[in-house]
């Protein structure tokens, strides 16, 4: 198992959290806390990493790349399908940087993000809103689009984009915000409710016919009540959540064919957006309105098994946040701040600072794994309208709650070192091991993967490192060991 060695080192309250679909999301100020009591050294030792940590987290753990629009395009949603292959929509920016309602177009890579190829959706170049892209794979992906002109559309295309057939969905006169499939053939459409009854509409072909969910597997909207917003959707297997703006949750357990309502965990506004994570835990986010340093939010959370809703919402709330992710096969959950990306391993109890970037603003994010995900530019970025796509390259993501200490002998020497670091390692047996090196922004600066070793000798150069603070970090499935050494 790949570690985060950061993640004894400090302790960061969280900040509030998302907004509504194509709107961003905020979070909280933080203060750095040690999670226990050490040592005098250790205290001391404790104190300089949490100054070097504030004072050196420059460090990217995000690459940007082009996606090759051809024109000024503000990249909105990205959708990963696999390790290789992730798919970007986005709108065409105006000569202001504000962004259009027409003309979108989509960026496709194959390569894991070394290059990307862009193209168009024949039948959406008229005004509208782009709501949602869902990905399979390379070959096929699937488009809600509404026309302000013509209504509802759903698209559909089997050749990597070179071609885009307008489904036969029933959705003219519905707005549809959402989609996901399972697979080829079975999937579910979301959209604003009709009659009081919301539109959630499920295929078994592919598409090529759609059946609404009756009223009678279906709470009935409340008046004036519609679905939160474009892409505000969560689903872990089988499950699936959606909010609504009268600040309600509806859950279904077997892929949108049956639904129950969850009440509002806070009085009064409404939802903003739900996430769910691995272990089937959904987080909400509930608008508090504005106040005079931005918007105040609260975050809930709650299991399928739970009979009311944990309130996560820190102090302070009030910080910008763009982009809110769990991250596949871990407990890890990521949120883009408007300069920051934070990191929490304990279902959002504490978060831990893991970039900072003045430069850039990243919002929507989606992860394919613990070492692979992407990021979108968030609006206003029209002074880099070619870096529009950002690509995770910081340390793994899978991190241990409470980490098991591993019976070897880690070693290094000099420590203090200069231009090398020597690691040892001995274990009793032969087991799979990663060996990290990890500045103290949670960077990763050294990667290696060991297969059935009992001993590893090896110097390291870091010539190159900046003078400070780093982590060895050896782990396996069993648990981990970390040291910290000075490079000068």
């Amino acid at each position: 198992m790949i570690v985060n060695p950061c993640i004894n080192l400090v302790k960061v309250n969280l900040e509030s959290k998302f907004i509504a679909t194509c709107n961003p999301v905020r979070f909280k100020s933080y203060s750095f806390k040690p999670l226990k009591q050490l040592s005098s050294m250790k205290n001391f030792t404790l104190s300089l990493i949490v100054l070097c940590v504030a004072l050196s987290l420059q460090a990217q753990i995000w690459e940007p790349h082009n996606a090759d629009f051809t024109v000024p395009t503000q990249g909105w949603r990205i959708t990963p399908a696999n390790d290789s292959v992730a798919w970007t929509f986005g709108f065409v920016l105006d000569s202001a940087g504000d962004f259009t309602q027409r003309d979108y177009s989509y960026s496709r890579t194959t390569d894991g993000g070394n290059t990307w190829v862009t193209g168009t959706f024949p039948g959406i170049q008229t005004d509208g809103w782009l709501c949602h892209i869902f990905a399979k794979d390379a070959d096929i992906a699937w488009i809600s689009f509404f026309d302000y002109a013509e209504g509802g559309k759903v698209f559909y295309t089997s050749d990597g984009g070179q071609n885009w057939e307008l489904t036969n969905a029933p959705v003219e006169n519905i707005f549809i915000g959402a989609l996901h499939f399972w697979d080829n053939d079975h999937g579910v459409i979301w959209g604003d409710p009709i009659d009081s009854l919301f539109s959630i509409l499920t295929t078994s072909n592919g598409g090529l016919s759609w059946e609404q969910v009756s009223a009678e597997n279906m709470p009935p909207a409340i008046d004036n009540e519609e679905y939160t917003g474009a892409g505000n959707i969560a689903v872990n297997g089988d499950n699936i959540w959606f909010d609504t703006y009268y600040n309600r949750v509806l859950y279904s357990a077997d892929r949108g064919h049956t639904w129950t309502v969850w009440d509002n965990p806070s009085a009064d506004h409404y939802g903003l957006d739900v996430k769910a994570d691995e272990d089937n835990f959904l987080y909400y986010i509930h608008s508090l309105g504005s106040n005079e340093e931005g918007y105040s939010f609260e975050l809930f959370r709650r299991h399928p098994d739970d009979s009311d809703w944990t309130n996560l919402t820190p102090i302070d709330n009030s910080k910008y946040i763009s982009g809110f992710s769990h991250v596949p096969g871990t407990n890890t959950l990521v949120a883009n701040l408007i300069n920051e990306t934070r990191v929490s391993y304990d279902h959002g109890e504490t978060w831990t600072i893991i970039d900072i970037d003045t430069t850039f603003r990243r919002g929507y994010l989606s992860f394919v794994n613990d070492q692979i995900g992407y990021s979108c530019q968030m609006p206003n970025g029209y002074d880099h309208p070619s870096e529009n796509v950002y690509k995770y390259i910081g340390t793994p993501l899978s991190g241990l709650i409470d980490p098991k200490p591993i019976d070897i002998t880690l070693s290094l020497s000099p420590n203090p070192a200069v231009e090398n670091i020597q690691i040892g390692v001995e274990g009793k047996h032969a087991e799979d091991y990663w060996i990290l090196i990890n500045d103290l922004s949670g960077k990763l600066m050294y990667k290696r993967e060991l297969t059935n070793e009992t001993s590893f000798a090896s110097s390291i150069d870091i010539s190159s490192y900046v003078n400070g603070m780093y982590t060895i970090t050896v782990s396996n499935k069993d648990g981990l060991r970390t040291e910290t050494f000075m490079k000068l």
